[in-house]
């Protein structure tokens, strides 16, 4: 829903998303409904206030949003959950108006500069961030029993992709890593998946139905806003089951390969063209929406890049 700075960016002509889910969210005047709807925090949405935030989730509600995924609930050193952080005013609006929430637990900021990694390193850096995750939700929880949010689940904010997929050793050890983790929440837990175009389609798929359990949500990203081609990206969604979410990408990137990531809301017309499925549909993100017009910034007013 799912998305991210670093090694994806560069990648794929630095594309600014990390992690993306599937149910249903709307991104423009209402032509898309959606019942969960992203919201990537970043530090530069500080300034709006509980009665702003409350104006744009009112909005989003009116266009079908249900419930928001906060992308992550620390990224780096920055923590969105203490009371007066920088998600303070967005916090409070949710508990008052008692907004299912979906809580994004620990990113780094690093990461897509290490998921190269292969063998051991691979296993300790996997390990090493589920274990900071599960600090972050802990801090939730402190939270939590102060302001009675309305927890629907966990979001992991590390996207699998086909550097995941390639051995199928680690894909074995992801399941079990992954289910182990699943199972000591209470809630469910969900985790984004990206299509690179590098692994065969049946193989890809054949990974992720692996790691697939019943406490673990799949949440697969469409990749419809990059300006960079994959030609099996369409193929691998026709044949996803239908039991995994699609995250809904509802921007359009207008930025050069070379320059920092800008981007669009789509427009009706291209929200039409996105496929129709079985799938579950959870659309990226709150900021390209109607709702948050002037409100959330598309580009950092300052600074001009997209820092958390």
């Amino acid at each position: 829903m799912a998305v991210s700075i670093g090694w994806r960016l560069k990648r794929r002509t630095q594309r600014l998303i990390f992690a993306i889910a599937v149910s249903a969210l709307g991104s423009l005047a209402g032509s898309v409904r959606a019942d969960i709807v992203f919201y990537q925090p970043l530090v530069r949405d500080q300034h709006l206030t509980t009665a702003q935030w409350q104006q744009i989730l009112t909005s989003a509600q009116q266009q079908g949003m249900t419930a928001l995924a906060l992308q992550w609930g620390q990224h780096g050193e920055v923590a969105f959950y203490a009371e007066t952080g920088p998600a303070a005013a967005l916090l409070a609006a949710v508990e008052q108006m008692k907004l299912p929430l979906w809580l994004g637990l620990y990113a780094d900021p690093l990461y897509f500069q290490t998921i190269t990694a292969t063998g051991t390193d691979k296993k300790k850096y996997f390990k090493q961030q589920l274990n900071l995750s599960l600090e972050v939700r802990r801090k939730w929880l402190g939270y939590i029993a102060r302001h009675p949010l309305q927890l629907q689940g966990w979001y992991f904010p590390m996207e699998l992709n086909d550097t995941d997929f390639t051995d199928a050793a680690y894909v074995h050890w992801l399941r079990a890593e992954l289910k182990r983790i699943a199972q000591v929440l209470e809630e469910p837990l969900a985790i984004s998946l990206y299509y690179h175009d590098v692994v065969p389609v049946k193989d890809w798929l054949a990974a992720a139905e692996q790691i697939a359990e019943s406490k673990l949500q799949l949440w697969v990203q469409d990749g419809y806003g990059v300006t960079q081609a994959q030609s099996n990206r369409a193929l691998l969604l026709t044949q996803l089951p239908c039991s995994f979410s699609v995250i809904a990408e509802q921007f359009k990137q207008v930025s050069a390969p070379d320059e920092i990531f800008r981007a669009r809301p789509l427009t009706p017309e291209e929200q039409q063209q996105q496929s129709r499925s079985c799938h579950p549909r959870i659309l990226f993100e709150l900021r390209y929406m109607p709702a948050a017009e002037g409100l959330l910034p598309l580009t950092d007013p300052i600074k001009a890049e997209l820092n958390p």
